[in-house]
């Protein structure tokens, strides 16, 4: 932007993604509400979960554009048959709820056939995906890591770095990301000045702050142990004062679909 006296004023863009996109009717309409209402500038879709493409119709009916893929092997079923993906699952047919039983037991190759899956299910929906993340930050980890940059440069897609590690890969692998990453908005540091605190401490041009906002609702409570603290992040991504704020600071919200611009 441009000062009165002239002067040229480079403005920091921040992202602010609402994780769990899908994960129930709650967490749809809490994201909605921050998309309509708040600060919130990006999504990502766990693809496998009951509510996901109704949620996503709502999307394209708002012309929403910075929708990703938020990749899953930790949380409900998965998308391939079993049979095709057996190291994945517990003997329910579920997905491991935790990364510590996943990974002893994961083979990478059908880990790799589950996620390019979610990736074309997505795709299949007429939605274009502006980037992918991951439910409990799998693509972080080794193995995961090579598959997820892999996906996204044959997708040609973004990937949040997660850790400074990933960013690292990321960046020698000419794959698109943010300056910086925060997951710090959470529990009990979901508050305003949190936001303020991180964006005052911020030195790059590119910020993508992590979020999970929501209405309460029983499947919510029933399936996750954040459930409580996801309305009271609403609350903060929807504070008119919040906004006002970032707008006097020059922060310019973008998505992840503007990365490139």
């Amino acid at each position: 932007m441009t000062t009165a006296k002239g002067m040229i004023v480079n403005m920091k863009k921040v992202i602010i993604n609402a994780d769990d996109f899908g994960l129930t009717l709650g967490c749809n309409k809490g994201i909605i509400k921050g998309i309509k209402e708040g600060v919130v500038t990006s999504t990502t879709v766990m693809i496998n979960m009951p509510y996901a493409y109704e949620g996503l119709k709502e999307l394209k009916d708002i012309y929403f554009k910075s929708v990703g893929v938020h990749l899953t092997l930790t949380c409900g079923e998965p998308t391939l048959p079993t049979d095709e993906i057996p190291s994945l699952v517990d003997d329910n047919g579920s997905f491991y709820r935790r990364r510590a039983q996943l990974f002893p037991k994961m083979n990478l190759e059908e880990a790799e056939l589950e996620l390019r899956n979610q990736i074309e299910l997505f795709i299949k929906t007429g939605l274009i995906p502006s980037h992918l993340d991951s439910h409990h930050h799998i693509h972080m980890y080794d193995g995961l890591r090579k598959i997820v940059s892999r996906l996204a440069k044959e997708y040609k897609l973004p990937v949040r770095y997660a850790n400074e590690e990933t960013k690292e890969y990321l960046e020698k692998n000419q794959i698109l990301t943010t300056d910086g990453f925060s997951m710090e908005f959470y529990g009990k540091k979901a508050k305003k000045d949190e936001i303020k605190m991180i964006l005052n401490n911020f030195e790059g041009n590119i910020i993508e702050i992590m979020t999970h906002p929501a209405l309460l609702d029983d499947d919510l409570i029933n399936i996750s142990s954040y459930n409580i603290d996801r309305e009271k992040e609403l609350e903060v991504l929807t504070d008119k004062g919040l906004i006002k704020w970032l707008e006097e600071n020059d922060f310019q919200l973008i998505g992840y679909n503007q990365l490139k611009e």
